[in-house]
């Protein structure tokens, strides 16, 4: 590895330890501070002039793009479906709708930016720096993003298309499943060039929940902002996958064929994959265990008060309570015979008949 290679690395993990950073201690501004952006062109413009072309070869490359772009956002995506509020769901979805329009209209330029050495050396550094920009409270720039161009170009138009196309594709996803016939379009699939097959994915898997996205945020619901980002933390790690193994899976027939089922099993609520896979895989992998189910038992309580009269809530409240406290107390028993201290439970005394020692 040389020297370059790893100031680049170092450089990738300074760059995610103050995404983080940025992320717990600074408020979003939802972009409308002018100076923040300022402050950022001109620190983009610095690197660029000033860092060494080896470092920037290495840094500003599919591989930092990827991890600031993706491996990032989809850890801190699943940190905020784990967390018992809405808004940081809101605004990571938002990140989410741009980066994926961004991604899928710009595909081709990733292509070409592979084997033209001067769009290389450019389009990689607009990628990570707009990343970036996107997702940095400082500048917000996937509120501002969602606020001036994808709601008022986009958000009426797909509205009305959303709950159509959900049952359209749903209806296809099944007769497919149920046709006898269904070997025969796996064939005709199997057949075409590995660059249709990847774009027809990368589509399915794109397109509508972009849509759907777009109609989540707009609506005053949190609910539909939790759904569609636990999907896209899921796509966005098959996505990663995918990329990495396609360059040795890509020509064997029937990969993108998995591919395609496994994101149809993700995006469809008839299956609830993507919960399926966040629950099971995703928060154990990433440590978010703890707080999934502080935020199930949040969301919960919010159920209960809704259903139960106000007289009635109060009540289980206290029964749920004294639930918790006779745990605590019996928590306390085990400790204190495991230390030597004896327990609370009730011990028969001795009597006159019953020695305390045996003779």
């Amino acid at each position: 590895m040389t020297p370059a290679e790893i100031t680049s690395i170092i450089g990738v993990i300074l760059c995610a330890i103050f995404l983080v950073f940025a992320e717990r201690r600074v408020e979003r501004t939802k972009g409308k501070n002018i100076w923040f952006h300022l402050i950022f062109i001109a620190f983009a413009a610095a690197v660029l002039l000033l860092m060494p072309e080896t470092i920037q070869y290495d840094l500003f490359s599919p591989l930092g793009v990827v991890i600031v772009g993706s491996i990032f956002p989809i850890y801190e995506s699943i940190r905020a479906v784990c967390t018992s509020g809405t808004e940081d769901d809101t605004a990571w979805l938002q990140y989410w709708v741009a980066q994926g329009l961004v991604s899928y209209t710009t595909e081709w330029v990733d292509h070409m930016a592979q084997t033209n050495p001067s769009i290389r050396e450019h389009w990689y550094e607009f990628e990570l720096f707009f990343m970036l920009w996107l997702m940095l409270p400082y500048t917000d720039g996937s509120s501002l993003t969602f606020e001036y161009v994808t709601k008022p170009l986009f958000g009426k138009l797909v509205e009305r298309y959303v709950t159509g196309l959900e049952g359209w594709i749903t209806t296809i996803v099944m007769t497919f499943i149920n046709s006898m016939h269904l070997w025969l379009l796996w064939a005709v699939f199997v057949i075409m060039p590995a660059s249709i097959k990847r774009f027809m994915t990368v589509s399915l898997g794109t397109v509508y929940p972009l849509m759907a996205s777009i109609v989540a945020v707009t609506s005053p619901e949190g609910a539909d902002d939790t759904q569609w980002l636990t999907y896209w933390s899921c796509f966005g790690c098959t996505y990663v996958i995918m990329d990495w193994l396609e360059e040795y899976l890509g020509k064997v027939p029937g990969f993108y064929t998995l591919v395609i089922f496994f994101i149809v099993y993700l995006m469809l609520p008839l299956f609830q994959g993507a919960n399926q896979v966040f629950r099971n895989i995703l928060v154990p992998i990433t440590g978010q265990y703890e707080m999934l189910i502080l935020r199930d038992a949040h969301l919960l309580r919010l159920e209960m008060e809704a259903k139960v009269s106000p007289e009635r809530w109060k009540a289980m409240r206290k029964a749920m309570a004294a639930s918790f406290a006779h745990d605590d107390d019996d928590d306390d028993d085990d400790r204190d015979e495991e230390e030597g201290y004896g327990s609370t439970s009730k011990t028969k005394e001795p009597t006159e008949d019953v020695p305390l020692i045996a003779e």
